[in-house]
């Protein structure tokens, strides 16, 4: 399903406001249409009636910044877009919980996407739930009662069987008789099955017609978003690239798994032009023989083209442009840009389906090929098979044969969107992989090819680099656990406000550490060493808010100390699967060094806590005060300021505005707002994510204990009864 087409008055309408997108400008009807009206040679009824034909196909909104091309370019709705089509009839609570982001801006973004037609919207049980446009909203109940697992487990069954009775499918999913009656109760009303009398036994079938919209969907909703990404970075046009007399032409087409990259030198001019010079540009994602080709001559009204063949490295997209030199008539140099082409290498998702050796020769006879070569060296050739097998068996294909003699094997599957044939062959020889394609066109082989290759080159690169470094791999390892706990203890001398001086000497060696096993990390304890030093005394000891910020400090260290051993554990067992013991002994220490971060980040989020401040939004009532510390702290004066903080925010800007965050010295409130309350918690310390996760969780559950009430707030806060219990529960 694609957006309605545009005919050619409506692009240029539509083109005049992109240009007002692109300079920030407010778009209103009235001044549209006399701004087309100006610039356009078109009758003012076809203006008028294409603005209008823009707007009922939401390209364009009245009073807006924004268009259906611009519209996406903001990555918050992007997000929200890619939740939508990975979760349809998902409602607006679930999405702020998803997004970490208040109600407000929620529903703002969720506004804009349905305002330009990316999303439709439907209320269930006073709920706002959302659909991406690609489904019907005939098809809303499909996916309302299919979202459920138990109903998609029964829907399931009865379509892989022929005919089944109520008595199997309990029977078959061991449920009560009543429970199963409900379930095909919904999926009768859905359309989904039908229940049929046959020789006087009653059986259930499948309606697949019904069902096609469904599966359809989930075919199709990854590559439509990406498309719907394409808008934002759009092709470039396929028009000429000229500059005087002399013309550049260019073009690309996919041949094996590679792409031609065609570009033509035209003279236009009354004169000959020689020594002409083609460079493209090197660019990350492909590679290519040579950079430079070169024409002779060319005569008056003469053209001639010339070839790159462009390697793909990986999927995505990159612009390929370069440059023409040449002498004109008077051997003086000129040169004209090769303007960017964007090029697109897309990778098929693939599902397993294993095919015989019978099926695989006719499959080959229909499709399209191509081959590569991957070299690799310091490995054995056995090696070389096993790392490229898994990465190819970790694609999702299926592994019709396998030959560990001759070290050879062929994969088979379907791609998801397209439903075509794919095939892989891999070959290995010495020091050179061969690889093999079969798919349904040369642009599926360049990308599939590509995403192996890259994948391919990326373990082998490690395989090779860890083989000749096995101990040092290792050490680094076995270094950094022992730096992680240099890191707890010091942790713990916080924890405890420890003696100074046996603090700093403590920070002198993690700090020596860090230099030695780890100098990309940043040096984020470095000044404490001398910030200390300057209250060292005999008995001084660490204060509160120096430990605090140490803890903070400590807890991100170790994080990514935490990060590092996994992506160096991960090297080690693509390179010593076989080393099972130092695998397993690695594996044990990351686990533990796991839990460790998880509680330090509970010890430090509990320890910053000091009061939790829970208001009503519309009135700006104080509903609970909860103090975790032995400063106290007036509820109603804090919930003014901060009502009147947000009003202010409010005045300085027409767009949406929320406050996430207030600090002053040591001291910061953490924000978050729900549908009815707005969650305040003040802290003597940064604020963690953990702290930031039980805020939102909170106000959720909160808003859903009480919603109504709250929903119909009179003032009356003696119906929030609990409410403390609730508190305890979630940051006690």
């Amino acid at each position: 399903m694609t957006f309605s087409k545009l005919d050619k008055i409506e692009k240029k309408v539509l083109s005049i406001v992109d240009r007002l997108n692109t300079d920030n400008q407010l778009i209103t009807i009235k001044d549209l249409f006399k701004l087309a009206k100006k610039e356009l040679n078109f009758k003012d009824q076809e203006i008028d009636r294409a603005i209008w034909r823009l707007i009922s196909k939401k390209y364009i909104a009245d009073g807006t910044k924004l268009s259906k091309n611009t519209v996406l370019e903001n990555e918050n709705r992007q997000k929200l877009l890619k939740i939508v089509f990975d979760n349809p009839g998902i409602h607006n609570r679930q999405i702020r919980s998803e997004m970490e982001m208040g109600s407000y801006l929620t529903s703002w973004h969720l506004n804009m996407l349905k305002k330009f037609g990316f999303i439709w919207r439907k209320n269930v049980k006073n709920m706002h739930t959302y659909y991406p446009y690609l489904i019907d909203p005939q098809d809303e109940v499909l996916f309302r009662v299919l979202k459920d697992e138990k109903s998609f487990e029964i829907n399931e069954l009865i379509f892989n069987e022929e005919k089944i009775t109520l008595q199997e499918i309990c029977e078959k999913l061991d449920l009560d008789k009543n429970i199963v009656i409900d379930y095909v109760d919904h999926l009768k009303d859905a359309g989904l099955i039908d229940l049929k009398q046959v020789d006087g036994n009653k059986f259930y079938l499948g309606n697949f017609n019904r069902l096609k919209p469904f599966i359809e969907y989930w075919q199709e909703k990854d590559a439509e978003y990406e498309n719907l990404l394409h808008l934002i970075y759009p092709e470039e046009p396929k028009e000429e690239v000229s500059e005087g007399q002399v013309e550049v032409k260019r073009e690309y087409d996919y041949i094996g798994g590679n792409v031609r990259y065609k570009i033509a030198v035209q003279n236009n001019s009354q004169n000959s032009i020689s020594n002409i010079r083609v460079m493209l540009t090197p660019v990350d994602q492909f590679t290519f023989k040579t950079d430079l080709k070169t024409i002779d001559a060319l005569g008056p009204g003469e053209s001639r083209g010339v070839d790159f063949i462009l390697t793909p490295m990986t999927c995505g997209r990159s612009n390929v442009y370069g440059t023409v030199s040449y002498l004109n008539e008077k051997m003086a140099p000129s040169s004209i840009t090769i303007s960017p082409k964007m090029i697109w290498v897309k990778c098929p998702l693939v599902s397993s389906i294993k095919a015989d050796m019978k099926e695989l020769l006719e499959w080959q006879s229909e499709l399209r090929s191509g081959t590569t070569s991957i070299p690799y060296k310091d490995i054995s050739k056995k090696m070389a098979f096993d790392i490229v097998s898994n990465q190819i068996s970790a694609l999702d294909l299926a592994v019709v044969k396998t030959d560990l003699n001759f070290l050879k094997a062929i994969y088979s599957g379907v791609a998801k969107v397209t439903n075509s044939k794919i095939i892989v062959e891999l070959e290995t020889f010495d020091e050179i992989i061969k690889l093999s394609v079969w798919a349904s066109d040369l642009k599926e082989v360049t990308g599939f090819m590509a995403y192996i290759k890259n994948m391919v080159n990326i373990a082998l690169d490690m395989s090779s680099s860890i083989k000749l470094k096995e101990e040092k791999i290792e050490k680094q390892i076995l270094n950094a656990f022992e730096f992680a706990e240099r890191l707890n203890q010091l942790f713990d001398y916080c924890d405890t406000n420890w003696n100074l001086s046996d603090t700093i000497i403590l920070l002198k060696e993690i700090v020596k550490r860090m230099e030695r096993d780890f100098p990309s990390l940043p040096k984020k304890i470095n000044h404490w060493i001398e910030d200390l030093q300057d209250y060292l005394t005999n008995d001084a000891t660490l204060t509160d808010q120096s430990s605090i910020y140490i803890e903070y400090d400590v807890y991100d260290i170790l994080q990514r100390v935490f990060d590092s051993i996994g992506s160096n554990l991960e090297m080690y067992k693509s390179a010593f699967h076989d080393d099972i013991s130092t695998i397993q002994m690695i594996e044990n220490k990351y686990q533990k060094l796991q839990n460790l971060i998880i509680d330090i980040e509970k010890k430090y989020s509990r320890r910053i806590l000091v009061f939790l401040l829970i208001i009503e939004s519309s009135s700006g009532l104080s509903l609970v005060q909860h103090n975790f510390a032995e400063k106290k702290l007036d509820p109603d004066l804090i919930s003014g300021f901060l009502t009147a903080i947000q009003s202010f925010g409010m005045e300085l800007t027409t767009a949406p505005t929320e406050m996430k965050k207030l600090a002053y010295k040591n001291f910061e409130i953490e924000l978050n707002v729900g549908d009815y309350i707005r969650g305040a918690l003040f802290l003597s310390g940064p604020c963690s994510n953990y702290l930031v996760k039980k805020l939102v969780d909170f106000i959720n559950k909160f808003e859903n204990t009480y919603e109504k009430p709250l929903k119909n707030w009179t003032g009356d806060i003696s119906k929030l009864q609990g409410a403390s219990e609730l508190v305890k529960e979630f940051f006690e």
